[in-house]
């Protein structure tokens, strides 16, 4: 479309923009085909601690979308990452799914099991699976004890086909609390996920697109990067008022942004 500007690779958010509980959005899969197919570099950068790459790239691939693992930039991949540089080998308490402890054994981490005693040198705080008072408990007193507390991410909600529901932010807040220490981020908004989007399309001109202001949005345009408010999944255009950052495009959908842009 005239007017438009030419966008030469995409970064592109998967809760509430491709997908809701991994049931795909209408058009999403064509979308991402779309912009391939016009020779767009494609990368996904999402706060889901709760599934490995590769995992995150066979449902991509089965949805119609063939993707490969190193095209996925994650939250619990990036919390790995930080630990592994500080601290090579270190035993890590995983408070989250089999996925999570799978990314940290990748990096050559140890993930200890949740039991009283335990004395790791980091907790890292992901989402997906059950937890009770006797997690926090066990995770608080860790990091009272002197382990570092990493969050794969804190968002407080997540979208879902059944509409928002607490996310991993929930859990670090209840962890938070007892240890009193605040957790670092190594999700959105902050920078290393978004910096490895831009090494990885090394491109003149990426765009961001998300479904979050104050994650998606706000993270990339700290980064350096345009971006592009999807309304899919979390947030309106009722939410961009009063944002940190306002976003540079706004479509209805996945589909829309590749219509104009691709």
């Amino acid at each position: 479309m005239p007017g438009r500007p030419a966008y030469d690779g995409f970064a592109i958010d998967l809760d509430g923009v491709v997908w809701l509980s991994h049931e795909p959005i209408p058009g999403s899969a064509e979308a991402i085909r779309r912009l391939r197919g016009a020779g767009h570099p494609v990368v996904f950068v999402t706060n889901d601690p709760r599934s490995t790459r590769a995992e995150l790239a066979g449902d991509l691939s089965q949805i119609g979308a063939p993707t490969e693992p190193a095209q996925i930039l994650t939250s619990a991949v990036a919390a790995a990452e930080e630990v592994a540089r500080t601290d090579p080998g270190a035993q890590v308490l995983a408070v989250g799914t089999d996925s999570l402890a799978a990314e940290l054994t990748a990096q050559g981490l140890e993930p200890l099991s949740m039991v009283d005693g335990v004395r790791p040198t980091a907790v890292v705080i992901g989402g997906g699976a059950p937890w009770d008072q006797d997690v926090v408990r066990i995770a608080s007193t860790a990091v009272r004890e002197g382990a570092r507390l990493i969050a794969t991410n804190k968002d407080p909600l997540y979208p879902t086909a059944d509409g928002m529901v607490p996310g991993t932010g929930a859990l670090v807040a209840a962890i938070e609390v007892p240890a009193g220490i605040e957790a670092h981020n190594s999700g959105k908004p902050e920078p290393a996920l978004f910096e490895a989007a831009l090494r990885h399309l090394d491109c003149e001109r990426p765009l961001m697109a998300g479904d979050s202001v104050h994650s998606d949005i706000a993270g990339a345009a700290r980064a350096g990067m345009e971006t592009a408010l999807i309304l899919t999944g979390r947030d309106s255009r009722d939410d961009i008022d009063g944002a940190p950052h306002r976003p540079d495009l706004v479509f209805e959908s996945l589909a829309g942004l590749a219509q104009e842009l691709a």
